[in-house]
């Protein structure tokens, strides 16, 4: 899996109240295949007020090629981007 702010696409969910919630990722390697990653479980969220750039943090875990992985995605507001921050073990 690709390391640090990788740009991203993402299916997530977006309840009545403005809380967001990643469902799914896809991500594509640098040998061009697109790798989908299903998201398992939020383990933390926080919302950080980068200068002048407004982002959530999503601390997720996820089963990536058969082995479960924890990583951040970041969802920025102004930009309605997602990315994939880092991975950790």
């Amino acid at each position: 899996m690709s390391e640090v702010n990788t740009p991203i696409d993402c299916i997530s969910v977006t309840a009545s109240d403005g809380k967001i919630t990643p469902l799914r990722f896809r991500l594509e390697r640098e040998d061009r295949e697109r790798l989908r990653v299903n998201i398992d479980q939020v383990l933390d969220t926080r919302h950080i007020p980068y200068v002048g750039v407004e982002a959530q943090v999503f601390l997720c875990r996820g089963n990536v090629e058969g082995r479960s992985q924890v990583f951040e995605l970041k969802y920025t507001f102004r930009n309605h981007s997602w990315f994939l921050v880092q991975r950790t073990y």
